[in-house]
């Protein structure tokens, strides 16, 4: 099987390839954008097999319903998803895509959860899960299995599954494969034997749409708020005379990809852009994220406005600046 990759030969273009053992010259190469720009992969289960297997629960806090995903429970539980994950884990790899393991992250999760608590820090298992392995693309695992109504078959189970591949930046849900009512006496097995005829496809459709995002740029949204109470206004001028308002609309209009961007809110405590294009790669083939679109934006608003100015971002799609004031 042979992908599409944004043009060029992976194995011919590849650093290590042109370095051919020398370090130096390793170094000084020029990057390659291709190898750059595959988007990372995750396998994690979803939401409905969490729940099958007691993993997951909706509450009430106050008029809020959320849900809690219990990972670790479900890792314990649910012995087929280390098998089926790592077969379509391998596929990916031997297409040579990057990947996050799941289970790797949650034990990153485990170390790190002392300090969350400590710090004050509040967020959702599969935010966490999300914001420690930032891959581009999720694949959400969903299986079931039925045992036969009759009586001399009933080793055998009808199995239906379903994979989705999913912007983990926009929650766009990019390609799906599904199989429903597979008859076997394994669900491992049955899983992976469908799995490795569909899998070619689904990576086509990944890259397809990974280029797209290439040529016209991540979708994020960015907000601008004023830290409660500060008696700074977003519609007050700074020292140069510009609005600060204006100035930041005018930044999003210069640093999105042939200025797409939506406006939302402008308020004088609340400035909001939705579908903001951001690039994924510098002009040199090096990797440019949303950390670094918003890291950036913090450092001109600073040095330009004045501001002082906090990162309050979480999910990986979203840009989250709280303004204190001068």
């Amino acid at each position: 099987m042979v992908l599409a990759s944004c043009g060029g030969n992976s194995n011919k273009e590849s650093l290590a390839e042109k370095a051919d053992g020398n370090i130096d010259e390793y170094e000084n190469s020029e990057v390659n954008a291709i190898e750059q720009a595959r988007p990372q992969i995750m396998v994690i289960p979803a939401d409905q097999t969490l729940k099958s297997f007691g993993a997951l629960k909706k509450k009430t806090l106050g008029d809020r319903e959320f849900i809690e995903r219990n990972y670790q429970r479900y890792i314990v539980k649910d012995d087929r998803f280390r098998r089926i994950a790592s077969f379509i884990q391998d596929a990916f790899v031997k297409q040579n895509y990057p990947l996050a393991d799941f289970e790797q992250t949650l034990k990153q999760l485990d170390t790190q959860s002392a300090t969350d608590i400590a710090d004050g820090i509040q967020t959702d298992a599969k935010t966490q899960l999300l914001q420690t392995a930032r891959p581009d693309i999720i694949l959400e695992l969903n299986y079931y299995k039925s045992s036969s109504l009759t009586s001399h078959d009933y080793k055998r189970k009808n199995v239906s599954y379903t994979l989705s591949a999913i912007d983990a930046y926009t929650t766009n849900v990019v390609a799906t494969i599904t199989e429903s009512n597979l008859k076997t006496e394994s669900t491992t097995e049955v899983i992976q034997s469908s799995m490795a005829q569909k899998l070619p496809g689904l990576m086509s459709d990944i890259q397809k749409y990974y280029s797209d995002i290439l040529k016209r740029g991540r979708e994020v949204s960015v907000r601008i708020t004023v830290e409660g109470g500060s008696n700074q206004d977003l519609s007050d001028e700074s020292i140069n005379g510009d609005v600060y308002s204006d100035w930041i609309i005018d930044y999003v209009k210069t640093h999105t990809v042939k200025g797409a961007y939506k406006m939302g809110r402008n308020t004088a405590k609340e400035l909001t852009f939705t579908s903001a294009r951001i690039k994924l790669l510098n002009d040199d083939g090096t990797q440019y994220g949303v950390y670094d679109w918003a890291r950036d934006l913090q450092k001109s608003i600073r040095k330009n406005l004045g501001l002082k100015v906090s990162n309050k971002s979480q999910g990986l799609g979203e840009i989250v600046l709280s303004v204190k004031g001068m």
